[in-house]
């Protein structure tokens, strides 16, 4: 596997925000996989042993990983007509039933939103390394990364709109804006623990009336595993209740989104 760190795609007041790629060693890549780290918008980080992981085994299947930081803590650099919108969407979402902590739809959260969609669009424009140029972008955001990424296929109406990916894949997040959900919008899988104290399960719940009304493509799976973090090693290692590994859910999803190779890369 090939590796190209630090790439740095905005600049913001804050700082540099900067993002790691990982290609397959002997062929170029069919598609790009962006991954979003979670952390609560307070933390975390887009290196670690998990993204070194996931990036080797989708290169197996010749497809590249892009691993996106974006500022933490940021929500005072919003502007005060956004933070408006903000406080109006977590209102009109606590309304709806969503069960998470305020700091996770606030601002903090249409900050890092906003950096994965420009950290999107210049994936789709650079030509660093120029065997990205074309490809369809898949994602799979982790907790406060996965909140982010349905936030960009299913925005509402009062916030900036970006260019979200053609698939998503989410490990212990939920979908803050329930109102918002089409049909027409991009294929998400999302994985939830069947016990978790930092995003609740019962938000899988307050949901699915929405996808039932809108007919979106969203799938929904609970893995038998307890804990917030527990989906990340489920969508590795095991299987769903009906036998059919987590892994292979995933690639179908890929291949629906015309993502995979037809046949095995080299790493």
């Amino acid at each position: 596997m090939r590796s190209f760190p630090d790439i740095v795609y905005v600049e913001r007041k804050e700082g540099l925000l900067a993002l790691d790629l990982f290609l397959p060693t002997s062929t170029a890549p069919t598609g790009l996989i962006v991954f979003v780290h979670g952390g609560g918008f307070a933390k975390g980080s887009r290196k670690s042993e998990f993204v070194t992981s996931l990036a080797e085994r989708l290169a197996t299947h010749g497809l590249a990983t892009a691993a996106v930081g974006y500022r933490l803590n940021a929500g005072a650099s919003l502007p005060r007509s956004q933070k408006r919108a903000v406080r109006a969407n977590r209102s009109h979402a606590f309304e709806a039933g969503v069960n998470l902590r305020p700091r996770l739809i606030g601002p903090r959260f249409e900050v890092a939103r906003q950096d994965i969609g420009t950290a999107l669009a210049f994936l789709r424009t650079s030509s660093v390394p120029e065997e990205l140029i074309g490809l369809n972008i898949g994602m799979i955001g982790v907790s406060a990364g996965g909140i982010a990424g349905l936030a960009l296929v299913h925005p509402p109406d009062n916030l900036p709109r970006y260019d979200g990916p053609i698939c998503l894949i989410t490990l212990g997040a939920a979908l803050v804006h329930p109102w918002a959900i089409r049909k027409t919008a991009a294929p998400c899988l999302m994985l939830h623990s069947a016990q978790d104290r930092v995003i609740s399960p019962k938000n899988n719940d307050i949901l699915r009336p929405f996808i039932a009304e809108s007919g979106a493509p969203i799938s929904q799976h609970t893995c038998s595993r307890r804990g917030h973090n527990a989906p990340m090693a489920a969508l590795m290692q095991d299987d769903a209740p009906d036998g059919t590994p987590y892994w292979n859910s995933a690639l179908d999803l890929f291949e629906k989104a015309d993502l995979l190779n037809q046949g095995p890369a080299s790493v």
